[in-house]
């Protein structure tokens, strides 16, 4: 059973756990844990099933990832990302791995502690701009529009989780055991994104990535 009103704290960085668990302490959120690694993250939130977690974004491996790795662990557990910006991108990124929330690494302190709190009490925590984003997603009928140099793509729900997978640095392996697909099926879900970009090859659309 989930203890609401508690929060586990995941992320490489001590200094930065320290002020969350603070910034959390003083909103009236117990901090249970604080953990540096996904794995350690989600054997956490099994065993004590905080509230929330909540995760920041330089984690390695990646947010997206380890969102959806303690949302299928822990399915009580809510997620809040604490992003180093506040893209359109990353937030609906959160959200569709399951997030709850998503908040800039600049909040307040106190702007921390009542976001963490809403999404306790039932609300989400995402920036106008993110909720902007999310009705447009939706409109869209799940076909996403990525920039690349100027001009959109569209791109399916599959190939989208796909290019943020490659993004967050998982290997083809690695995005075909998170899938649940073949090794053979995310390079052909690969080749369809660099045909869209209008590159050639995997090393080709690593490039292009940070425009995507």
């Amino acid at each position: 059973m989930t203890t609401r009103g508690t929060a586990l704290l995941a992320g490489p960085h001590p200094v930065l756990r320290a002020g969350l668990a603070t910034a959390l302490r003083s909103a009236g959120v117990d901090v249970v844990e604080e953990v540096e690694t996904v794995a350690a993250a989600v054997e956490a939130a099994v065993r004590l099933r905080p509230g929330v977690c909540v995760l920041d974004e330089s984690i390695r491996g990646g947010a997206i990832v380890a969102t959806k790795r303690l949302t299928a662990a822990s399915p009580e557990t809510l997620v809040v990302v604490l992003g180093t910006s506040a893209d359109e991108a990353s937030i609906v990124a959160a959200v569709r791995a399951g997030a709850s929330g998503y908040l800039p690494r600049s909040t307040s302190a106190s702007g921390l502690g009542r976001a963490v709190r809403a999404v306790l009490e039932g609300g989400a925590a995402i920036p106008r701009k993110g909720v902007t984003a999310l009705v447009r997603e939706l409109q869209a009928g799940g076909v996403r529009r990525r920039g690349v140099n100027g001009h959109g793509i569209a791109l399916t729900e599959r190939e989208a989780t796909v290019v943020e997978l490659l993004r967050a640095g998982l290997s083809t392996r690695e995005i075909a055991d998170e899938l649940d697909l073949s090794p053979v099926t995310v390079r052909r879900y690969l080749s369809a994104v660099a045909r869209k970009v209008g590159v050639d090859g995997r090393e080709a659309l690593l490039r292009t990535l940070p425009g995507i």
